[in-house]
């Protein structure tokens, strides 16, 4: 069974119309400011989810700064979720330097809530204020069992919205304070899985480290993911399409030109997520 687990949801309402959700919401204006960046719900995604046979999706929001916009849409996303048990599991986003951040993330993780995710700031890197900020909700994660997604990205290449001004080292701190969570790092890892060959800086801290491979297609040449596959094998990875970025199709592509076997390929579309997450 295809397994997703970075996927982008909108309710009806927003993605009928955004503009009410933009203002005082500058990460979602960044990513989602134009009318040609696409929003999608349900009755759209779960058709491209049959046409590609993906069995299940971890679904989330987007980087909320106003605590009225996380709240309308984790309720929403709650209760709709909840309509297709074992087939859509709902994470919370937000900004997560927001002061209300961790009580939200309990109060939406004992309501239902699988995880949380993806948290993401685009203008600012991981600085030790936010280190701390993700640490607790870690920690939060830990106690609850429930895993979190966070929006990493490589350091160097080409600029573009949403990518945040971080370094190695930063993720690899993230990595560090979070030890005992199911953390989920986006988007390859920024590019951490080819350093796990520092096996005394890097490979003892990733036991419960898995990556997505959110976009990997626009940053990534195909070769990265066989050679992180190699180095620490096809269960750290997990298929996350960044939906509605991009669709099941394009990553077939681009798991066949990387020279995966088709074990490695079944594990990182499914197999590993189903036994991480107990999906």
């Amino acid at each position: 069974m295809l397994i997703d687990v970075h996927i982008h949801l909108s309710s009806p309402e927003m993605a009928a119309d955004r503009r009410p959700y933009l203002d005082g919401e500058p990460g979602l204006s960044i990513l989602y400011g134009s009318d040609q960046a696409m929003l999608v719900s349900t009755p759209e995604l779960l058709a491209d989810l049959d046409l590609a046979g993906v069995g299940k999706a971890l679904v989330m929001g987007f980087p909320f700064r106003r605590e009225d916009n996380a709240k309308r849409h984790g309720d929403w996303l709650l209760e709709e979720c909840a309509k297709y048990p074992g087939r859509l599991y709902p994470l919370a986003a937000f900004d997560q330097r927001a002061p209300w951040a961790l009580k939200y993330s309990e109060k939406f993780l004992s309501a239902g809530g699988f995880g949380l995710g993806e948290l993401c700031v685009y203008d600012e890197g991981l600085t030790p204020p936010m280190l701390d900020n993700l640490e607790a909700l870690g920690a939060l994660c830990r106690e609850k069992n429930a895993p979190m997604l966070v929006h990493v990205n490589e350091p160097i290449g080409h600029a573009y919205p949403g990518k945040a001004p971080m370094e190695i080292g930063q993720i690899m701190t993230l990595v560090r304070r979070c030890q005992g969570v199911k953390l989920i790092l986006a988007h390859f890892g920024g590019g951490l899985p080819l350093l796990s060959c520092l096996k005394k800086e890097v490979r003892p801290y990733l036991d419960l480290v898995r990556f997505d491979t959110a976009a990997m297609p626009y940053i990534f040449e195909p070769q990265a993911l066989k050679i992180g596959v190699d180095l620490l094998g096809p269960e750290k990875f997990f298929f996350g399409s960044d939906y509605p970025l991009l669709k099941t199709k394009r990553y077939r592509k681009y798991f066949a030109d990387a020279g995966l076997s088709p074990a490695e390929a079944d594990l990182i579309l499914g197999g590993a997520a189903a036994a991480y997450l107990g999906l």
